[in-house]
């Protein structure tokens, strides 16, 4: 049985199956297949559209490197002088992140929760696209490439592994504050002192943090663990799972990208 939460929170925890069995007065296996039929659509969907969304970042952190006027890369150089337009895309990316996060009722009123969506994978794309500009091209190309091999292994793992990597929810969750403070630290640390090795550790850090992250959303996605994902909460689980995934490009940008 998948215990439906109230409010706002989106996930589930899992009882015994044969006490669903007992109260609904259906067949153990009618129930089984409904169940799974419900979560595989559940799981097309989710994917489907973290899909299209990565696509759009990819598209859009190409363009500046793509773009070039012989020797230069006036669009490159153009967006490492935007500070401006990347706060404006950071502060729209909160913004339209915590209302789909916190509230059940733009998340899933359609098809507000598509544009919301929509808004924020742009939001996001420009963030990313700032941020490569600042990179050469043989660095952002490296940087996806371990990020589409490490996320693909992750995947695999998590729904091939018997371990119920959801139960380190409560971990992950400390963690996640510990890296936050230590992202702070480094980041005044390499302000004050001008040298990135603090900050490069808290790269590597967050990149390990991200993968655990991503490892635990992928099981709860495909249900069948102590915590999963309600099949309801489709938007909540893409934004989710597309948050782990550019983190980890983010960090894996930081670690091994050389600066323009």
């Amino acid at each position: 049985m998948t215990y439906q939460p109230q409010a706002n929170n989106p996930y589930g925890f899992r009882a015994d199956e044969n006490a669903h069995t007992a109260e609904s007065g259906m067949p153990k296996n009618e129930i089984g297949f409904n169940d799974q039929t419900i979560r595989q659509a559940f799981v097309r969907k989710v994917f489907t559209l973290v899909t299209i969304m990565l696509g759009v970042v990819t598209v859009m952190s190409a363009i500046p490197h793509f773009y070039r006027d012989g020797e230069k890369y006036p669009l490159r150089e153009y967006l490492k002088k935007s500070m401006g337009l990347y706060i404006l895309s950071l502060v729209v990316f909160l913004v339209v992140y915590f209302a789909l996060i916190c509230c059940e009722n733009v998340r899933r009123s359609h098809p507000t929760n598509l544009i919301c969506t929509g808004i924020l994978t742009l939001s996001i794309g420009f963030v990313t696209m700032v941020m490569t500009s600042f990179y050469t091209v043989d660095s952002v190309v490296l940087a996806f490439a371990v990020t589409t091999l490490s996320c693909g292994g992750i995947v695999i793992f998590s729904m091939t592994t018997k371990r119920d990597i959801t139960s380190m929810l409560g971990f992950a969750v400390i963690i996640g504050m510990v890296l936050m403070l230590f992202g702070f630290f480094a980041t005044i640390w390499t302000m004050i002192f001008h040298t990135r090795t603090l900050y490069l550790i808290y790269a590597g850090f967050g990149t390990l943090v991200f993968m655990l992250y991503l490892a635990i959303d992928i099981q709860m996605i495909m249900g069948g663990r102590k915590f999963e994902i309600e099949p309801e909460e489709h938007i909540f689980a893409a934004i989710m799972l597309f948050m782990d995934i550019v983190q980890i490009f983010w960090f894996i940008l930081s670690l091994f990208g050389d600066r323009s």
